[in-house]
């Protein structure tokens, strides 16, 4: 009878004690990684960032040289376009529209290696958001929805710490308010991005199990862009030429 409790409160003992250990195991359960970037919605993003952007020289060709207005960093994205002459952004007078492309020098930095080797990558420059939490993403330039086709890609094959410089040309269309004695130029949205992105990365997170949707995500890096468009003001009579009733000519 003694030997027989012994071997239930050993059998109870072991019980517990393997109970312990389960619990245990279940409370070490090791964190998601820490990457070096997060997603719009503030989570982690699967793998590092490779690329932080530098600036972008938004500038005037006055013949070759170039004559730069505005630079835009990570730390200040705010920037003033100004319209050269009344109207000259005008596009299609007949429903007010407006497009107009500013030429810029992005220059990029590597902060990690490619997770999956490859060196191509795409220059987006046409989204645009309502914040830098908005869970929808518009197009800047006149896509209006269409299906996207992607630019080709670039080979960038640089070291971490070293950069990249391309030329862009930035697009932006919206529509206007004809004010008196000036066109009220409205931006598509108040967020506008420059984006640098992984074609082989970009293909493993929207697959399963990660199933990411927005450029934002995609992206290897992104340069907020926040433009005011100054308006020419009209100094004499105010209308707008026969030429651009139906767009630039």
């Amino acid at each position: 009878m003694h030997i027989s409790s012994m071997f239930r409160l050993l059998a109870l003992s072991c019980i517990f004690f393997l109970a312990m250990a389960f619990s245990c195991q279940d409370h070490n359960i090791p964190d998601p990684p820490v990457t070096n970037c997060k997603r719009v919605d503030g989570t982690q993003r699967a793998f590092d960032c490779e690329f932080e952007f530098v600036k972008a020289e938004f500038y005037n060709l006055d013949g070759t040289k170039k004559d730069i207005y505005a630079t835009v960093t990570p730390s200040n994205p705010n920037f003033d376009i100004v319209e050269p002459a009344y109207a000259s952004f005008v596009y299609n007078q007949r429903v007010n529209v407006y497009y107009e492309e500013f030429p810029a020098t992005v220059t990029i930095r590597r902060i990690a290696p490619s997770p999956t080797g490859s060196n191509q990558y795409i220059l987006r420059k046409n989204i645009w958001t309502m914040s830098p939490t908005d869970p929808t993403e518009g197009f800047s330039d006149f896509s209006y929805g269409a299906p996207i086709v992607d630019p080709a890609p670039v080979t960038i094959d640089i070291p971490v710490g070293g950069t990249y410089t391309y030329e862009v040309s930035y697009g932006i269309g919206g529509y206007y308010e004809d004010k008196p004695r000036y066109l009220d130029y409205k931006l598509p949205g108040p967020d506008l991005y420059l984006f640098v992105e992984s074609v082989e990365t970009a293909k493993k997170l929207k697959q399963a199990p990660y199933n990411y949707t927005l450029y934002r995500d995609l992206a290897e890096g992104k340069l907020l862009l926040r433009p005011t468009i100054i308006p020419a003001r009209c100094t004499g009579l105010c209308y707008l030429p026969p030429k651009l009733l139906s767009g630039h000519v």
